[in-house]
């Protein structure tokens, strides 16, 4: 297996964690990285990266935009902050600003800004995460550009901008890369690869949305593994650890491309099939019990429900789905025990 954790199901080279990691990213990433907060109608700085005190010369934590940026700048920059948990998805702009520092320096410049909107367990926009790369260097190269080619002297400056272009183009690939790990570790289980809790429930809320629009079928299925707690206790965690990863990869190969495939916690997983009425959901469901049975060597109890035009939130199916599973295991441990 890869060491590569951009590749969904990687994992992450020995003696380093996901803290570890994100910690060297927010200490040394080259560029300014801030976590705001959305406190109602303001936003406040949670925190800033190392990059950003030094542009504002201060420690701006707990600060509202209004306290240290000029009226008009914030508000330009609130505004900003206001499309993004409008369209509740990544935003990517350019930006100019003029302002003076704490030791009361001029500042004007350009960035490049990212703003990824932050959710809680209910789905809500708690904070906005943004990265800002200076580009004021090849703004100014641009301007000195156009006043070269009137002055007829164009040469040697279009190559300061394409070797700045270039420079430009290797940090936003390392932007971009940065940004897709910190996605990984935001959504991805890391021990089987796929969507964690949090990131399955916001899929599932817009299919469910997707579905009540068009509407068409939608069903989930939950399953969890009979005697795992008994494979942990026996065998160890290391070998319960392996059988979850081989229940994940035996489910995906299972499952169509569109169906998503979610570890909800422990040994619970969580199954959305677009365009799935119930009753082929749960032909679905006896599949991946053949499945399991066959190539891992378990079973697993099983509950399903359809999408129905009164279920508002995800929880209403997976209460039906889990009421199932458990009527499910309880059958399956009378037959046992007669």
């Amino acid at each position: 297996m890869t060491n590569d954790i951009m590749a969904p199901g990687a994992e992450l080279p020995e003696g380093l964690d996901q803290a570890s990691l994100l910690g060297e990213i927010w200490q040394y990433f080259p560029e300014n990285m801030f976590l705001i907060r959305v406190d109602g109608p303001d936003f406040v700085v949670e925190t800033a990266n190392p990059r950003m005190e030094r542009l504002f010369q201060q420690d701006c934590t707990g600060k509202r935009l209004h306290d240290f940026l000029p009226w008009p700048v914030a508000e330009e920059v609130v505004a900003r902050y206001r499309e993004c948990l409008h369209r509740n998805a990544p935003l990517r702009y350019e930006e100019h600003a003029a302002f003076h520092d704490a030791r009361g320096s001029e500042c004007e410049g350009h960035w490049l800004t990212l703003l990824v909107p932050v959710h809680d367990a209910q789905g809500s926009i708690t904070h906005l995460f943004g990265i800002s790369q200076d580009v004021t260097e090849l703004r100014l190269a641009r301007a000195r550009l156009e006043r070269a080619r009137l002055e007829r002297y164009s040469h040697d400056l279009e190559a300061v901008v394409e070797e700045r272009t270039q420079a430009l183009n290797q940090a936003n690939r390392e932007l971009q890369e940065a940004n897709q790990r910190l996605e990984i570790l935001a959504s991805c289980d890391p021990l089987t690869g796929v969507g964690n809790r949090r990131h399955f429930q916001a899929r599932a809320e817009s299919e469910m949305e997707r579905a009540r629009r068009h509407g068409s079928p939608l069903s989930l299925l939950m399953f969890d593994l009979d005697g795992f707690k008994r494979i942990n206790d026996e065998a160890g965690h290391a070998a319960g650890d392996a059988i979850l990863k081989r229940v994940t990869a035996t489910a995906q190969a299972t499952l169509r491309d569109a169906d998503l495939l979610g570890r909800y916690g422990g040994d619970e997983f969580v199954i959305l099939l677009p365009h799935t009425l119930l009753e082929d959901a749960r032909r679905m469901g006896e599949r991946l019990q053949a499945r399991m049975q066959e190539q891992v060597g378990v079973s697993i109890s099983l509950g399903a429900a359809g999408f129905l035009a009164a279920d508002i939130h995800l929880d209403h199916l997976v209460h039906r789905a889990d009421t199932e599973l458990l009527e499910a295991k309880r059958a399956r441990n009378e037959e046992s025990y007669s």
